[in-house]
């Protein structure tokens, strides 16, 4: 089911300081999700402990997520998206994405 793929602007922020090759990697990614609605590992995983929250999954000289959510039927919205360093998300980055996502449902 086609969706529409909707950036946060501090997300955009986020991904514009990645480089070319990982942009182009979630530009691709974000293309798939946009027309299939969907991502399965390992491309993309349902973050556990985390309600709402996915995560986009690149592999390029290291790790490179961008979190998600689905909003309403035909959308998805990319919260954040950060250079991982460790082998478990950072508290910080899932507190980042969730306080973004709550902020976009209050609009």
């Amino acid at each position: 089911m086609k969706k529409i793929i909707l950036l946060h602007v501090r997300a955009e922020k986020e991904l514009l300081k990645f480089s070319r090759v990982v942009k182009l990697k979630f530009k691709g990614l974000f293309e798939i999700l946009e027309s299939t609605g969907k991502l399965e590992e390992p491309f993309a995983k349902k973050l556990s402990g985390q309600n709402d929250l996915f995560e986009l999954r690149v592999r390029h000289k290291g790790q490179w997520r961008a979190m998600y959510a689905y909003i309403e039927d035909s959308s998805i919205i990319i919260l954040s998206a950060f250079h991982k360093k460790t082998q478990k998300t950072p508290q910080s980055e899932l507190n980042k994405a969730s306080k973004r996502l709550q902020e976009y449902k209050e609009r």
